[in-house]
């Protein structure tokens, strides 16, 4: 029997859902045509739910079908409009406050274990004495072996006070260890790094743009300036996602004076908003330049815009990833805790172009308008504070490219596989008193425990052209090709063969590179790597050369002397 309750709380939920869809796409229709168009809609959501739920060959769950249909409606839409319930509204605490009720460590899947990857300082984790490699087996005697990653993280979380209980296996210890934790207020950094590089330049590392993002780099500020004066800075946000509009503007404002204007937002059923520096910047003149790259998305392309529109420093990197799109969220069942989180409007910063590329509004049938051609236009152009030129197209191109490192096969077969986590881990396990010299330089021995390693445990990859070689060898001798044009192919794949055994030598610096990473991480945590990657990473050379040259500086701006 059909229950009407349920159908009551569908047609609610589908009104609104369907209100916001609609208010969306058709602002630029007559009253007349968007009453037509909402009785017409609402019609068919009603008949299409109750003839499914009334005739279906299989009983079908009225609120796994309404959530189904929720689902299609969103994904017309663009990937940032998403329905979530409590789960999800904890991720979102966790994005916008930074911190969460836990444990205190990253973990992932390793040979489909849950792994402890790093335990994250002075939390429950890391007090207890986990280890990065430790394999998490029982949480609250539950066994972990058929857990998703997701599953074992919301089991890890929980109220502050609360207590857990997990047993893990550790590498070299036969019997496993069980340990009764009590969750704590994790705090998540924003700024990760933050320390001279050289003397009078610093760099500042920023993960995300969480309610306390500003706070923390004005505090990472001072106390650099009580070690000594800051003449020159690098802000990275290669790889931020982003975050929280305000704590854009916060950061901005550190770099930027009193009164500038960071960015606007502006919707079809949202009036522009500007947003304005409000204080007086920490950094106001100094050289500065912003890392980007194509991870660097939302609040990270507002600050790197604003910086760049404004000709407040340099960018440098690649280009944004151009997510440029406002959400709100809205309740839909507050008793149950869903929600619904809608875009409303987008970004556009000082020069005006919008941050968004074009990536969404595909459906002719939902939105009204799929042109958009102003914003989306890569050929526009745009012009900073000092009359250089840039262009739309959504994200931001910087002012000099740098290539970033692309692993090659071999190098990311490594990674996929966990052979840098794993080997480190192990060694560390077999020998606890390492404390090599010069923080952790890989030594000849150390290189050849890594190659003797990756003998013991294949890696598996293909060199670029291989499996295409495969596939037309295969139809080859399906179709029965020329024997000659065959043997061909078998020589070709015997010579690529010939190519993956050297590959240890061939890519042995950038080995040695990786496992340092690997060692500096897992003896003194996440600041240490990225501390030892500097010595490796060619985009803070490249800013290094630019700020050290004032003239190249200013020529890249358009300052006039």
């Amino acid at each position: 029997m059909f229950n009407k309750n349920i159908w009551s709380k569908f047609t609610i939920l589908a009104v609104l859902l369907f209100l916001s869809v609609w208010f969306f796409t058709n602002s630029f229709a007559s009253n007349e045509q968007r009453y037509l168009k909402l009785d017409k809609g609402l019609f068919y959501l009603k008949q299409v739910y109750e003839t499914i739920s009334r005739n279906y060959v299989d009983n079908v769950d009225p609120e796994g079908l309404s959530k189904s249909a929720i689902q299609g409606i969103v994904e017309e839409l663009d990937p940032y409009t998403v329905f979530f319930e409590k789960k999800g509204s904890e991720n979102l605490e966790i994005i916008t406050k930074g911190k969460y009720g836990g444990l205190g460590m990253e973990i992932g899947k390793r040979e489909g274990n849950i792994t402890i990857i790093s335990p994250i300082d002075d939390t429950p984790a890391q007090k207890a004495g986990l280890k990065a490699g430790d394999v998490i087996i029982k949480i609250d005697n539950n066994p972990t072996s058929e857990m998703s990653l997701e599953d074992a993280s919301s089991r890890l979380r929980g109220k502050v006070g609360t207590d857990v209980t997990i047993e893990i296996q550790r590498p070299g210890v036969d019997d496993s260890i069980t340990l009764r934790l009590t969750r704590e207020e994790i705090v998540i950094k924003d700024v990760s790094f933050a320390n001279f590089i050289e003397p009078g330049t610093a760099i500042f590392r920023l993960n995300s743009f969480s309610d306390k993002a500003s706070s923390e780099l004005r505090q990472a500020v001072v106390q650099l300036q009580k070690e000594g004066e800051i003449e020159r800075a690098i802000l990275d946000l290669r790889g931020n996602p982003g975050g929280l509009l305000a704590s854009a503007v916060e950061v901005a404002n550190i770099f930027i004076p009193k009164n500038e204007l960071i960015v606007k937002t502006r919707g079809t059923h949202e009036r522009e908003a500007e947003y304005l520096t409000t204080a007086s910047a920490m950094l106001p003149d100094i050289p500065i330049i912003v890392l980007v790259d194509g991870g660097s998305a939302s609040a990270s392309e507002i600050v790197a815009g604003a910086v760049q529109d404004l000709d407040r420093g340099v960018v440098l990197g690649s280009k944004t990833f151009g997510k440029g799109l406002v959400q709100q969220v809205y309740p839909v069942d507050k008793v149950n805790d869903a929600f619904i989180k809608i875009t409303t409007a987008k970004y556009y910063i000082p020069s005006g172009r919008c941050i968004q590329r074009e990536d969404y509004k595909k459906n002719k049938d939902v939105f009204s308008d799929i042109t958009d051609s102003t914003e989306f236009d890569n050929h526009k152009k745009y012009f900073t504070k000092n009359g250089r030129i840039v262009y739309g197209g959504g994200g931001i191109s910087p002012d000099v490219d740098v290539e970033s490192y692309t692993p090659n096969y071999y190098i990311t077969a490594l990674w996929a596989s966990g052979h840098f986590f794993n080997f480190t881990v192990d060694y560390l396990a077999k020998h606890p008193d390492f404390k090599p010299d010069n923080g952790a330089t890989v030594s000849d021995d150390i290189l050849s425990d890594f190659q003797n390693y990756l003998s013991e445990n294949e890696v598996i990859f293909d060199i670029e052209g291989e499996k295409e070689l495969e596939d037309f060898l295969a139809i080859a001798e399906e179709v029965q090709y020329n024997e000659d044009v065959i043997e061909l192919v078998n020589i070709a794949l015997e010579k690529l063969d010939k190519e993956k055994s050297v590959q240890f030598e061939q890519n042995e610096d950038k080995i040695r590179e990786y496992l340092e990473l690997e060692f500096a991480e897992k003896l003194d945590g996440s600041s240490a790597r990225f501390a030892t990657l500097l010595k490796y990473d060619k985009t803070v050379d490249k800013a290094l050369e630019i700020l050290h040259s004032l003239d190249n500086y200013q020529q890249i701006l358009a300052i006039s002397n």
